[in-house]
């Protein structure tokens, strides 16, 4: 199945509808200047409703094609709505759209939690995994690493993360999700309060089946496994406990350093001890693994690291880490004061990463003066440093440390924005200063083919997701100058119409939603509910635009329409928290 971009006449909306409330946008192809613009009902009356209408214009490197971007924010009463377009050849009319109170979560939050339910590791797999060996160890020593969730559609293994030979492009995995189902959880019942008898409890369940796995995938010293891998072979017989290299060649490296998904799963952990009741685990089983985990990464976290030198990501991980552990201990009346401290030295690490140019901030990846990018988690720097300020002005008094840490992530999405808006950008996809291996830094759309992991890159999804969710965040801070707070909330709208189906190829990439989604494989099928990894750039042209290409050879589908677990993750957050 090859996909390709609408280039013909067209009024493209997001198939999922729109949130009353939300900012509001679609994006007409290929009609002249001149254009206008109009909403109606389904029976064709106008009502008289503004539309907003930018100039036409092409996007650099994707095509000839014209864009003109819609907005239509005073469309709040719930419905079913056309958006009419027309210039002098002829009138375009829209898919009808939906709008509502409580819409893209009333969708979407049922069939992620279900996706998740669906990817738990079960059957054959999970009793395998009861007694998880050691690659390369004939001891005869196993550990107890039932529970998780499969990590992607032709992908059986369970990551804390893959990726970890690299410094700056180790993704957050299975920690982050039960991370991100908790923390949703919360998001859900402040956002979005009708909820709370309903999707609630299923995701902090599903939350706490992820914190379940990490207690047991965790060494009695007090460090977690990477992963458990079988070489892409789907043989039982393959699965152990590992640390990938490229072309499936496994190590004996299975320590997961902060940046290797250690940080995220004490991140976690902690929160799961705050829930309101107990999983397989007690909360105080939580807890006293989060304790552990931290114990022995403050000790031991450069000696996991390929290379040996902490990066950006170590940074941020860590720094959630003792966010939700200052949180968690507070709770429980226990002294925060060493991991208020190791957050304090995080949280200032990554202000001193803070570099301001001409296209906007950004930060300093590692020591070799890299910019940080990345294609699963670029938001969460942003998200850490708001979760710190949190807990500094909430827990422990220091308006200070709190200021100075929103005020550096407020930088960083301010740096996005300015990148998103320095180029005609209709569908307002955010924008990343990336660096290519052996190459030079530029301000991209989509993740460069040359990079350290010699392999990876895809769709990216998981990525922006991410950024929806810190801008989210961000735009509830107060005191925020009014006119950055709508721009914020506006990503955060552009990143889940873009995912729904307001994109150049008309496709809706949750499965089971909306119109044109696409397939992956007939052997190893996507799931209801989940996220594929979604369009990038052009397969020989980096500047272009993609999604399931003609140009790309077979077997490499996985880039675009494989479903990999990070993508839902962050965009129940990014629903959620709207």
């Amino acid at each position: 199945m090859r996909v390709e971009a609408i280039t013909k006449r067209a009024v493209l909306v997001s198939h999922l509808g729109y949130d009353s409330g939300a900012p509001k946008a679609a994006v007409v192809v290929g009609l002249a200047d001149g254009l206008r613009a109009r909403i109606e009902d389904p029976d064709g009356r106008p009502l008289g409703v503004a539309v907003s209408i930018a100039a036409p214009a092409p996007v650099a490197g994707w095509s000839s094609v014209r864009y003109a971007r819609l907005e239509f924010d005073e469309l709040r009463a719930p419905g079913r709505y056309l958006l009419v377009a027309e210039d002098d050849d002829g009138v375009v009319v829209s898919e009808p759209f939906t709008v509502a109170d409580d819409r893209i979560p009333g969708l979407i939050v049922s069939d992620i939690t279900a996706m998740f339910r669906a990817q738990r590791s079960s059957g054959e797999i999970e009793r395998k995994d009861a007694a998880a060996r050691f690659y390369g160890d004939d001891s005869g020593r196993s550990v107890d690493a039932r529970g998780g969730w499969l990590d992607a559609s032709g992908d059986y293994s369970k990551f804390l993360s893959h990726l970890t030979y690299t410094r700056m492009m180790s993704p957050q995995q299975i920690p982050l999700c039960a991370w991100s189902l908790l923390t949703a959880g919360r998001e859900l019942r402040s956002a979005h309060p009708g909820f709370s008898t309903s999707q609630y409890p299923r995701l902090r369940d599903e939350g706490l089946f992820g914190a379940d796995f990490l207690v047991r995938f965790q060494d009695e010293s007090g460090f977690f496994y990477t992963a458990i891998f079988d070489a892409l072979t789907k043989r039982l017989e393959e699965r152990v406990i590992t640390a990938p290299l490229q072309d499936s060649v496994r190590t004996q490296r299975w320590q997961a350093g902060y940046r290797q998904g250690g940080g995220v799963a004490i991140a976690a952990l902690a929160l799961a001890s705050t829930a309101d009741t107990d999983g397989d685990f007690t909360r105080e089983e939580y807890f006293a693994a989060a304790i552990r985990g931290f114990d022995h990464l403050e000790l031991h976290n450069r000696d996991y690291l390929f290379d040996g030198e902490e990066s950006v990501i170590d940074d941020y991980c860590a720094l959630l880490a003792t966010a939700e552990l200052v949180q968690a201990a507070a709770e429980r009346g226990d002294d925060v004061s060493r991991f208020a401290a190791a957050g304090a030295a995080r949280a200032a690490s990554l202000a001193g990463r803070l570099r301001q140019g001409d296209g906007g901030a950004w930060l300093v990846g590692d020591f070799e003066g890299r910019p940080y990018f990345h294609a699963a988690e670029a938001g969460l720097p942003a998200v850490a440093l708001l979760r710190w300020a949190q807990v500094a002005r909430d827990i422990l008094g220091d308006p200070a440390a709190a200021e100075s840490a929103a005020q550096t992530a407020v930088a960083l999405l301010a740096g996005t924005l300015a990148r998103t808006d320095a180029v005609p950008n209709p569908f307002g996809y955010p924008r990343q200063r990336v660096q290519p291996l052996g190459g030079q830094p530029r301000d991209a759309f989509f993740f460069p083919h040359e990079n350290e992991t010699g392999y990876w890159w895809q769709g990216e999804n998981a990525g922006i997701a991410s950024l929806a969710y810190a801008a989210a965040v961000a735009s509830r801070l107060p005191g925020l100058d009014g006119g950055l707070r709508e721009r914020l909330r506006r990503l955060r709208s552009d990143v889940v119409g873009w995912v729904g189906g307001l994109n150049p190829f008309d496709s809706c990439m949750v499965q089971g939603r909306g119109r044109n989604g696409v397939e992956y494989s007939a052997t190893y099928q996507n799931t209801p509910g989940g996220i594929v990894n979604g369009i990038t750039s052009g397969w020989d042209d980096e500047e272009g635009i993609a999604f399931l290409p003609e140009a790309a050879p077979d077997g490499e589908e996985w880039r675009w329409a494989e479903q990999w677990i990070p993508h839902s993750g962050w965009f129940l957050l990014a629903v959620c928290a709207g």
